[in-house]
């Protein structure tokens, strides 16, 4: 199987997610990757990985930049022929936009190619525009992927029109998150942590708040909440913090690296995510994977992984967190349980074994629904 790959997305370059998708697919024998990149990276230390992994990796100058539509079509046609390429998949709707372009224009042509697409965002963080995103997207879905990969019920639910044509498929972990054979929690004192940027629809002060009350409800001043990152709504959290007088309680560690994340994660006991929305949450899954006990609010991947008691508890506000965190302290042996239990699953959430179901769904491809190119042929 020939395989092209997009490994970057639009302003970010280079991508340490798709990278590691990228490294893990290349592992299988039966598929010829090749991956197609813009000229900028995410992070420094990308573009070695791949190469340090012997994958055929094309750059492709100004790629994830809105311009020269036709040039760049052009350019990615070239290779899908050069390659002899049977499946693309597109990471977001520039990519199948320039795919579409070319596959439709040389309509007629003996060979062809299937398209898969990754279904990563759909303005779901912006309540008034998800309805417009959904039609849009669905719609050019619809014509032109073959295949439409999900990263949870959530996103599924919304493209629900979509059929069979759709297949729920996880992101993974960093391979670096697998590295323990055994798990070892500490239960006391309770500390929590939450990766994110401080932004609306993050709500860290739903848990700043619950802090608070737990504290009043409980008298434990040991608990402890990481709240590491950067945003505009970082001063007014440190200010709220302080006003319900614990800021000793509640640490703002900064912008930290994922190996400094994975670092809290495995201190802490406790991963928790307040978010309105997301698509799939890796700040659920992480912690899960390192066998942490996960407080949620039902978003993203959380009903798909969580269920309350086993893998942790989902919460809709701050008076069903603090009662959790109440709960937890007056069992803390219950937070080693769910992180033994997480552990043990952690698995779910591997590149080597979500590729495995990838390259399975490829091989035994047929998609449901005819796109323009299966009319035209017929």
């Amino acid at each position: 199987m020939n395989l092209l790959f997009f490994t970057s997305d639009y302003a970010i370059g280079l991508s340490s997610l798709l990278v590691q998708q990228s490294i893990a697919i290349s592992r299988e024998r039966d598929i010829n990757l090749v991956c197609v990149a813009g000229d900028t990276e995410q992070e420094d230390g990308l573009t070695e990985q791949m190469a340090e992994n012997n994958i055929h990796l094309i750059r492709i100058k100004d790629m994830d930049k809105h311009l020269n539509f036709k040039q760049l079509s052009k350019k990615i046609g070239q290779i899908i022929e050069d390659n002899e390429i049977q499946f693309v998949h597109v990471q977001n709707n520039w990519q199948l936009s320039l795919l579409a372009f070319y596959k439709y224009k040389n309509i007629f042509r003996p060979k062809s190619f299937k398209i898969a697409y990754t279904l990563h965002g759909f303005r779901h963080n912006y309540p008034t525009r998800v309805m417009f995103a959904v039609v849009a997207i669905g719609m050019s879905l619809s014509f032109f992927a073959n295949r439409v990969f999900v990263m949870s019920d959530y996103v599924k639910k919304h493209f629900f029109f979509l059929g069979k044509k759709m297949k729920k498929l996880y992101l993974g972990i960093d391979d670096s998150f697998f590295s323990k054979t055994e798990n070892h929690v500490e239960t006391n004192p309770i500390r929590l942590v939450f990766p994110a940027q401080f932004r609306t629809g993050k709500n860290q002060d739903i848990i700043i708040n619950a802090i608070a009350s737990y504290i009043d409800k409980t008298g434990d001043t040991s608990i402890e909440l990481y709240l590491p990152g950067e945003g505009p709504l970082l001063e007014k959290y440190k200010e709220m913090a302080k006003d319900k007088g614990i800021e000793k309680n509640v640490i703002f560690p900064g912008q930290c690296t994922k190996l400094e994340i994975k670092e809290l994660y495995e201190f802490c006991n406790v991963g928790i995510v307040s978010s309105n929305t997301e698509t799939f949450g890796q700040s659920i899954v992480e912690p899960y994977v390192l066998g942490r006990c996960v407080l949620t609010r039902n978003v993203g991947v959380a009903p798909d992984i969580i269920n309350n008691g086993v893998n942790g508890y989902l919460f809709r506000n701050k008076k069903d967190l603090t009662e959790i965190l109440v709960k937890l302290s007056q069992n803390r042996s219950k937070i080693e349980t769910i992180g033994n239990n997480n552990f043990e699953n952690r698995n779910t959430f591997s590149w080597r074994e979500i590729v495995k179901i990838y390259k399975r769904d490829l091989e035994n491809f047929n998609s449901s629904g005819r796109t323009i190119n299966d009319i035209y042929k017929r």
